[in-house]
């Protein structure tokens, strides 16, 4: 079933990227599909109020034009979360394509990656 969804997933991420040269899809069309990916990557990440800070885990998301990830998400270890990471995956290799396809420019600072995280406010807060 995983894996089933992970193909899904990785098809649809060829759809909207330039698996296919013919793709017609508009460069905003492709930046609406990143954002819905982040978006559920968001919702799936907040699906859990924050009380207790060894229950929860980060990972880097998307991919800068020169390189390296846009930042650091925390997420709940009580989630599915193969299927999470399935999805940052597939978001990172969408946005690289877009950035490639679309020649794309950003600043090459690479964020700076946590040390830990607390939990305030039932948030999950990087500690650096």
């Amino acid at each position: 079933m995983k894996t089933l969804h992970l193909i899904r997933i990785l098809f649809l991420v060829c759809i909207f990227s330039s698996c296919d040269e013919k793709n017609n899809a508009t460069q905003e069309q492709e930046a609406q599909y990143i954002q819905q990916l982040y978006t559920e990557i968001q919702t799936m990440a907040s699906s859990v109020p924050c009380e207790n800070a060894t229950q929860w885990n980060f990972t880097s998301y998307g991919s800068k034009a020169c390189g390296g990830p846009v930042g650091f998400i925390a997420y709940p270890n009580t989630i599915d979360v193969n299927q999470f990471l399935q999805k940052v995956a597939a978001h990172r290799i969408a946005q690289e394509n877009y950035n490639e396809k679309w020649q794309i420019a950003s600043d090459c600072a690479a964020p700076v990656q946590p040390i830990d995280i607390v939990c305030e406010n039932n948030l999950p807060v990087f500690v650096y």
